[in-house]
């Protein structure tokens, strides 16, 4: 038996300046509009104001974390310490936001339940002009987060901080549609109602980016199309038979593979390597190499090194 292995990588690095400018620019956005929002909500009685004040502080922590992790990932990026680079600090840094998000949307209902049954004096007019200069800066933020060449689909981060700007806009739509129901129409209900219903699709979004990013940090296999397009390429020609196979992602933009291959033939794992170089983002990549048919096996034996599929 030959048993080679060894490691490679493929240069498929992602570009995070987008990510960092754009994190730094609405972070201190966020900040000003929250403190606006919190303060006018607090004066001028509205919950659906306040609710948007509150998250959009949350948010403000939010994007805090999403620009460390930005800075955290460029400081580390040639860190020896890190077998495969730094690039899960978005994943994780997506994960917490996301937690953040549920937490949220948690006090966001509860508050509003309250007022619900313990209505409050509202300013409508004052509380209304609040809430379109709010919709108006979120806008802006998502505008400057936008997802480039589908960038969200790779780091986590960056999606992390789009969700709480589209977050924001969606509680400050709310907000205003509450308001002028309650100004025009004596709707005065609709205002911690709009809370409710902000708090139910924030919570949703966040569950959803919290196990996407959840199986990231726990190394699950990349998908299955994946997985068979790396079949295909070492069993093309017939002669080689991949005994097993792991695939999944390390960072933005980036995998990981371990293959374990049977050849009648065994070549150097750069051989194999070579068959994936084509793979979009597979920067390392770990190839064993068996003898085929294992000596174990031609004796009808089970073999005692490995389970073969």
């Amino acid at each position: 038996m030959h048993n080679h292995s060894c490691s490679c990588g493929h240069d498929h690095h992602h570009n995070p300046d987008h990510g960092e400018r754009g994190t730094r620019f609405v972070f201190w956005l966020t900040v000003i509009t929250m403190a606006v929002e919190i303060f006018s909500g607090w004066i001028f009685g509205s919950m659906a104001l306040l609710a948007d004040g509150w998250h959009m502080a949350s948010h403000a922590g939010a994007m805090a974390v999403a620009w460390f992790a930005y800075v955290w990932a460029r400081k580390n990026a040639d860190n020896p310490d890190l077998v495969f680079g730094a690039g899960k600090v978005n994943a994780l840094a997506g994960f917490a936001s996301a937690v953040g998000l549920i937490l949220v949307a948690l006090y966001m209902a509860g508050e509003s339940l309250s007022r619900l049954f313990s209505p409050v004096p509202i300013s409508f007019g004052p509380a209304t002009l609040v809430a379109v200069l709010g919709l108006a800066i979120n806008l802006v933020s998502a505008w400057w987060l936008r997802d480039e060449d589908h960038v969200h689909s790779h780091d986590h981060n960056l999606k992390a901080a789009y969700m709480h700007v589209l977050a924001d806009a969606l509680t400050s739509i709310l907000a205003i549609f509450a308001l002028l129901g309650g100004k025009y129409y004596g709707l005065n209900w609709l205002d911690p109602a709009m809370g409710i219903v902000g708090a139910l699709v924030i919570g949703r979004w966040a569950i959803g980016l919290m196990l996407e990013t959840g199986w990231i940090l726990l190394d699950r296999r990349a998908d299955k199309d994946l997985h068979a397009d790396i079949l295909r390429r070492i069993e093309q020609g017939g002669e080689i038979r991949v005994r097993d196979l792991y695939a999944w992602n390390v960072g933005p933009r980036r995998l990981a593979a371990h293959v374990t291959v049977e050849d009648a033939s065994p070549r150097p794992p750069e051989f194999y390597k070579d068959l994936l170089a084509e793979v979009a983002h597979l920067e390392h990549v770990t190839v064993e190499v068996h003898s085929c048919p294992c000596p174990a096996e031609s004796r009808d034996q089970v073999c005692p090194e490995a389970d073969h599929a």
